[in-house]
């Protein structure tokens, strides 16, 4: 009853796929995508409850109380986009075209996989639009970079970016569904929840992590004097990225640490 079905798993793919390249032939759209991930979260994961509980996200189950799975996507940026951004303290043209087209891209890609689900009788819910921002939680009211690692897509790096295993950074973005897809997930315990929640800010850098230790490269490549020895100070962070989004003043918009 609750199974999505390889046709269905396919036909995501074929709904980003084609989506990216409705894009790519627009004329305004420059940015260069390199081929996306796809992946499935199960929301009955305890790292949901721990999210939440933390004021990491909000859970899944809020959105869409029916929903089992989350089904995700990452679109990776080229290794231009990313290098232009790097090589200097100057906010990088292409890294900045690269954060509009692809949210552009993500909302119609959401509405495309929608489609897929709704077309096979399943209930769909959006997680949230790529331009909302919680300034006072200095996040996203939900996260879709958590909800990737949760998938074991990738990992979560400084000022809590996400990257794959080969070290791509781009866009996520996602759906939730009523169907069951993702696979089976292991059951962890407080304890080791709570590790998982620290090594996560400590992976972020985030000054309230245990051990963090930024390097003197680290703190000379932030054009927002955000970044100490012991960390990334968030509200800094956030003044710092609102000059170049006031809406959206996520770390996504800057980037320059997200090399360490």
């Amino acid at each position: 009853m609750f199974g999505l079905g390889p046709d269905v798993k396919r036909n995501v793919i074929e709904a980003v796929n084609n989506t990216i390249a409705e894009y790519k032939a627009k004329e305004d759209f420059t940015t260069e995508i390199g081929e996306p991930v796809i992946g499935y979260a199960d929301v009955r994961n305890p790292v949901f409850d721990m999210f939440f509980t933390r004021g990491m996200s909000e859970h899944p189950k809020k959105i869409l109380k029916a929903g089992y799975t989350i089904v995700l996507y990452f679109l990776p940026y080229s290794e231009d986009t990313v290098k232009e951004n790097f090589d200097s303290r100057e906010k990088g043209e292409k890294w900045t075209k690269a954060f509009y087209d692809t949210m552009w891209l993500s909302m119609r890609i959401n509405a495309n996989i929608r489609q897929v689900f709704e077309d096979v009788g399943r209930l769909t819910s959006l997680m949230n639009s790529p331009t909302e921002w919680d300034e006072k939680r200095f996040n996203e009211g939900w996260s879709h970079k958590l909800a990737a690692y949760a998938a074991g897509m990738g990992e979560i790096g400084p000022a809590g970016c996400f990257r794959t295993p080969d070290g791509r950074l781009g866009r996520v973005g996602g759906i939730i569904t009523d169907g069951m897809y993702a696979d089976d997930f292991e059951v962890l315990d407080n304890e080791q929840l709570e590790a998982v929640y620290q090594q996560l800010i400590s992976n972020s850098y985030f000054k309230e992590g245990k051990n963090v230790v930024c390097s003197d490269e680290m703190i000379a490549a932030c054009p927002g004097c955000a970044i100490t020895k012991d960390g990334i100070d968030r509200a800094k962070c956030q003044e710092h990225c609102k000059t170049i989004n006031a809406y959206t003043p996520s770390p996504d918009v800057c980037g320059k640490c997200f090399r360490f």
